[in-house]
């Protein structure tokens, strides 16, 4: 597939889950232990995906998609918000922001890699 995905989340058990299911898909992961951790990362490498949690420290899930979506490479980058957050506020305010998706966890790895699959497909 030759794809390559950028997964932000504070939990590195979360990081390991998704990374693992994702490369089991043929994708090349790169992890980040926070927000600012993955704005660093984003100078780095040209990723075809984020998955990124919204509760993290130093700079939060939705500060990390509003950057995002204000650099001009990955304006139209697949953004899949993985969150424990599960009320439709916090869905809503993530997609109107910019995600492209949004799940909660504890989540399923085969719809991660169906919702992975479906991105980056297109």
């Amino acid at each position: 597939m030759n794809k390559i995905a950028l997964i932000a989340d504070d939990s590195s058990t979360i990081r390991k889950f998704v990374g693992f299911a994702l490369k089991s898909m043929g994708i090349r992961v790169v992890t980040a232990s926070d927000g600012m951790d993955a704005l660093e990362k984003l100078t780095s490498e040209n990723f075809d995906i984020i998955i990124t949690d919204l509760n993290m420290p130093h700079v939060d899930g939705y500060e990390l998609i509003t950057s995002i979506r204000e650099i001009k490479h990955y304006k139209e980058i697949p953004i899949i918000i993985l969150s424990s957050e599960s009320g439709e506020e916090d869905k809503f305010k993530g997609l109107a922001i910019g995600a492209n998706s949004y799940m909660i966890k504890p989540f399923d790895a085969k719809k991660l890699q169906y919702e992975v699959s479906k991105f980056l497909s297109e």
